[in-house]
């Protein structure tokens, strides 16, 4: 249900000084969490029933800071990489400033050099650990192995390496998808496909992508970000998985108009549970500053982004 009071809230603060925003690296309940449309919990179907999306960002940890001061208020999730090969605790201190924060941490687990390894199970023990370790905070977390495998692992080391990890980190309130390469949707789906077999499914709790705007800054091409969601619940339909909840890992545009497209996406497509910005130069992605920075700051402030009651 919503709150009429943290929403008028959002909007004084919102246009509050820089000063002010300096304030933002608070707890559950801080200004920073406010939300037009409050949901008691961060699992998806608590945030997808109340036809609230969570939005996210992705920015280095030794900048997360200078990052949320300058988006202002309203983000839910942040996007959290860590290596099993670096031992079960890795980046366990950024999900636990996320869960402080009233945010959903969207975790990421890469394998190392040691595809191989992982998909004979020799880093089970490991992902146990780690595991047991995100599920002892008690809250809503996003998990996904081996993220956009694509020219990263053949479909067959993917589907190893996810049979071994992913139910290990279903328990508790950890749930557990894949975020695969977006931009195969555009035009090489049998390649998108051959990523998530019938078996796979069936060990998911929810689906995801990393979206991008193809060309480069100065010369953006024909395929948009925004363009993948609706792709991508078209797609999950046609596999019979049409109301597995949907996460963007990712994603990034060229221009204003690019951003506030795909922010609309992230609303407008049924079955949205989060979407995180990529704030960050490099690869694909450019740092938000300008137009650009102002267009998400108006995703942020739109009735529908979610965020925890206080």
């Amino acid at each position: 249900m919503e709150s009429i009071t943290r929403r008028g809230a959002l909007r004084i603060i919102a246009g509050a000084t820089g000063a002010m925003g300096a304030a933002a690296v608070a707890g559950p309940g801080s200004w920073e969490s406010a939300s037009a449309r409050d949901v008691p919990s961060l699992a998806p179907r608590a945030v997808i029933s109340a036809g609230a999306t969570l939005i996210g960002m992705s920015a280095p940890a030794a900048v997360w800071g200078q990052r949320v001061r300058e988006v202002g208020p309203g983000l839910g999730a942040r996007r959290i990489f860590a290596d099993l090969t670096r031992g079960p605790d890795d980046q366990v201190r950024l999900v636990e400033q996320a869960h402080a924060a009233g945010m959903l941490p969207v975790v990421s687990y890469k394998v190392g050099a040691d595809a191989a390894g992982a998909a004979a199970g020799r880093l089970n023990a490991v992902a146990d650990r780690a595991a047991a370790r995100l599920a002892s905070f008690g809250k809503a977390t996003a998990v996904a192995v081996c993220h956009e495998p694509y020219g990263d692992l053949t479909p067959a080391q993917y589907a190893a390496i996810s049979t071994q990890l992913v139910p290990i980190f279903k328990r508790g309130q950890l749930r557990v998808g894949p975020i695969l390469n977006g931009y195969l949707l555009d035009s090489k789906q049998s390649t998108f496909a051959s990523y998530c077999p019938d078996a796979l499914f069936g060990l998911w709790n929810w689906f995801g992508i990393d979206t991008y705007e193809s060309g480069t800054m100065a010369a953006p091409g024909s395929y948009k970000p925004a363009d993948r969601l609706p792709a991508l619940a078209a797609y999950l339909r046609s596999r019979g998985h049409g109301a597995l909840p949907i996460g963007v890992g990712e994603y990034n545009g060229y221009s204003a108009t690019s951003l506030t497209a795909v922010g609309n996406a992230l609303f407008n497509t049924p079955n949205v549970w989060f979407g995180c910005v990529w704030n960050n130069t490099g690869p694909k992605g450019v740092v938000l500053s300008g137009a650009r920075l102002a267009a998400f700051r108006t995703t942020l402030a739109d009735p529908r982004c979610g965020g925890l009651v206080a």
